[in-house]
């Protein structure tokens, strides 16, 4: 009769840890995906700032280099960069959300979650 109790332990801690497996791997697909996302957009601001300063060189080049902050070209890229940075901060505060949704989902258990 132990043998029985003891196998019924046994499956409930696989069905456990199966549960707790799927769970963290659609916690940290989500996170996968938007830390792509975030590595898209920080690229994205990259080119922007190479946008800037070469832009900046071709009107240097002519002697123009006050004209730099009206300059059409640059106040967009700088737009962008502002853009990109606040995607960026919406980013990290989805993968927040997950993170504490995952924890709360757990039973409250507190891990070392963030670092993904």
């Amino acid at each position: 009769m132990d043998i029985d109790n003891v196998w019924e332990k046994i499956k409930k801690s696989l069905k456990d840890g199966a549960v707790m497996s799927a769970e963290k791997i659609e916690e940290y697909t989500k996170v996968g995906k938007l830390k792509i996302d975030e590595l898209s957009a920080k690229r994205k601001i990259e080119r922007n700032f190479l946008d800037i300063g070469e832009r900046f060189y071709d009107l240097a080049q002519d002697a123009r280099e006050a004209d730099a902050g009206a300059d059409l070209v640059i106040t967009k890229a700088i737009e962008n960069v502002r853009a990109l940075y606040a995607e960026i901060a919406d980013i990290g505060e989805r993968i927040k959300e997950i993170h504490k949704a995952a924890r709360k989902g757990a039973g409250g258990e507190e891990g070392d979650q963030d670092g993904v």
